[in-house]
């Protein structure tokens, strides 16, 4: 069965931008470029990965051996086993949280027109038919077309050629590619399925 992708957008004025209530409205009809994928492993699936492994359940199994003959003081390995794992998901926990603040810090900003003013917003707060100016060295974020401007674009992420393409108004930006050289005002582009 194939899926009808119904594409939405609005009429809005490239000067100024989206409104306050525009853009709140299309936060409230979900139509936000949002990132869905995970970052890392959550902590759950880190306990996990390092308490239950194979060589934890043989030393497990070993110890239930030995604890059955009644020899205690032979047990004192798993204690080093517990202390090890323990060490080991402390250790990958603070690593998994360094790296969530950093990915946070190092987010990629894009320079949006809203209520006729120049603001620098998250990739990730990017909106329906946000009023986006792109120059030299940006990414573009989601699916766009060119309102205003020229731009080459470097597009070899998504169709594999080297090749700049050159765009001008009305052309369509693909997301994931980047600007080369040019400076263009361009209106995102939302899909619903």
């Amino acid at each position: 069965m194939e899926e009808k992708i119904e594409n939405i957008q609005y009429n809005l004025d490239c000067k100024t931008g989206l409104t306050k209530e525009q853009i709140e409205q299309r936060i409230k009809d979900n139509l936000v470029n949002r990132d869905m994928t995970q970052k890392s492993k959550s902590i759950k699936a880190i306990i996990c990965s390092n308490f239950f492994t194979i060589f934890n359940l043989i030393n497990l199994l070993l110890g239930v051996a030995i604890f059955s003959v009644k020899s205690y003081k032979n047990m004192l390995f798993l204690w080093l086993v517990i202390i090890n794992t323990a060490i080991s998901t402390l250790q990958e926990i603070h690593s998994k949280r360094t790296l969530d603040k950093l990915s946070l810090v190092s987010e990629s900003k894009v320079l949006v027109l809203r209520d006729g003013k120049e603001q620098t917003i998250g990739i990730n707060e990017v909106v329906l038919d946000d009023i986006v100016l792109f120059q030299a060295g940006n990414q573009i974020v989601n699916d766009c077309i060119i309102q205003e401007g020229e731009v080459e674009v470097n597009e070899s992420c998504i169709t594999g050629e080297s090749d700049a393409r050159f765009k001008k108004k009305g052309d369509m930006l693909l997301s994931g590619s980047y600007i080369i050289s040019g400076r263009c005002t361009r209106k995102s582009r939302t899909y619903r399925r």
